[in-house]
């Protein structure tokens, strides 16, 4: 029971700090030692893709809107 209660309130401190947590996770990921890095790396890579195709998905819909849409 102990052990669900601690899970809880980590996850509550992160999302009350996300700035420490990011620094957390990315000491973390920088050392490599614990077995959830390759996730921590991976997540990384896949936000900054996201937010690229996001960038490059508005401009594309600006474009199309702009110059008629047909």
């Amino acid at each position: 029971m102990s052990d669900s209660v601690d899970k809880a309130k980590d996850v509550v401190h992160a999302v009350e700090h996300p700035v420490e947590t990011a620094k957390a996770l990315e000491h973390e990921a920088e050392e490599g030692k614990r077995a959830r890095t390759p996730l921590i790396v991976i997540s990384g890579i896949t936000l900054c893709l996201l937010v690229i195709f996001g960038i490059r998905l508005a401009i594309a819909l600006t474009l199309y809107f702009v110059y008629g849409g047909k």
